[in-house]
């Protein structure tokens, strides 16, 4: 059963709110209202006469300051703004209190204001967009294993899997880019290129112990 008084309430609903949570948010206001001689008066001139002056219309701020309606559970200015005036509110931080508010929602007092016209709503800040790069383009996980693969590669000997070299051999460092060859200079066949040991190029480089006599 719906009172008459909340009926009226009803009848300034804004917007395609949820007909009965915003039924069960009135109920409940209009509960704590009637124990208030005036509130109820007060609030119905401030619906039906909007932008004229009207006085604060309070309930008791609850512990955390916000109220259960049904299965939602939310702040109470923003509750009946989003009833009366805004049905697309979607924070407190949209709101901003008037002058003339004496009971407004960020004061902390005991009682808080919940007439819908004595708030304002403000612009919030947009953030820009966050551009997510696609796959192919950017990742930054991939991005730094393939650097360090790629470091591994330079830092490492190339060496076939297949071969076994004894303990005693020493596998010439691999270069990324060796120096360019001077004039005169006769190609040999490069470790970073060939992955196998090659002969000596003077008699001060070890001998391999695949050399043959």
């Amino acid at each position: 059963f719906t009172s008459p008084a909340v009926k009226r309430l009803l009848g300034w609903k804004q917007g395609d709110e949820e007909e009965k949570w915003a039924e069960k948010a009135v109920d409940s206001l209009v509960k704590k209202l009637k124990k208030k001689k005036g509130a109820m008066d007060e609030l119905e001139r401030a619906l039906s006469c909007p932008g004229q002056p009207s006085k604060c219309v309070t309930i008791p701020r609850s512990l955390d300051g916000r109220l259960q309606v049904s299965h939602r559970k939310g702040l109470p200015h923003v509750i009946y703004c989003r009833v009366w005036r805004w049905p697309d509110l979607q924070s407190h931080h949209e709101l901003k209190p008037l002058e003339c508010c004496e009971f407004p929602f960020g004061s902390k007092q005991k009682e808080v204001c919940i007439n819908p016209y004595h708030y304002r709503r403000v612009e919030t800040p947009v953030l820009p967009p966050v551009l997510v790069p696609r796959h192919s383009e950017y990742n930054p996980q991939l991005s730094l294993l393939a650097k360090f693969r790629s470091a591994s590669l330079h830092s490492e000997p190339l060496m076939p899997h297949n071969a076994t070299y004894p303990d005693s051999f020493q596998q010439p460092p691999c270069s990324a880019f060796p120096p360019s060859p001077g004039p005169g200079h006769v190609f040999t066949q490069s470790p970073c290129t060939a992955g196998y040991p090659h002969s000596p190029e003077s008699p001060s480089e070890p001998e391999s112990p695949y050399q043959h006599s």
